[in-house]
């Protein structure tokens, strides 16, 4: 059986090391499960050109509504890795993994990083996308991560 994987994070060519992330999660689950994999990006076709993915899929150019078909086709969506969770831009990264589990499609936070959450809207975000049944599977990328306050 081949699984429908989405991969959401800071991808789409503006940071060579969110591109390492992206291509380690990418061969680790082609070295472990048929997979169809999705990238939420902000480059589609630079995503496309530099990961061997099936589809990428622009985060920018489309609504709320307009994701929703897209991830109601995954099995699994993954948001990661890396330091993106901050006050700044945590809402946006958290959109997709916020539809997937309200989809009741399973969630994994793979390698990330969270802080500074200093605002209460921020902290908020964080908070409603992890608190959800089923918890989504967790990873941090580093023992801070495990400290973020509540």
């Amino acid at each position: 059986m081949t699984l429908r994987i989405g991969i959401s994070g800071s991808y789409g060519g503006m940071n060579l090391g969110d591109e390492a992330i992206l291509e380690g999660i990418l061969s680790q689950l082609r070295a472990t499960v048929p997979a169809e994999v999705t990238v939420f990006s902000k480059n589609p076709e630079d995503t496309l050109a530099g990961h061997n993915v099936e589809h990428a899929i622009s985060t920018r150019s489309r609504t709320r509504r307009e994701m929703i078909p897209e991830i109601q086709k995954l099995d699994l969506f993954i948001l990661g890795g890396g330091g993106i969770l901050y006050d700044r831009d945590a809402e946006e990264y958290l959109r997709e993994a916020t539809i997937a589990n309200e989809l009741g499609i399973p969630v994994i936070l793979y390698a990330i990083s969270a802080g500074p959450l200093t605002t209460q809207d921020s902290r908020r975000a964080v908070q409603a996308a992890l608190n959800v049944s089923p918890a989504p599977a967790i990873t941090v990328r580093d023992r801070l991560g495990y400290r973020l306050p509540h």
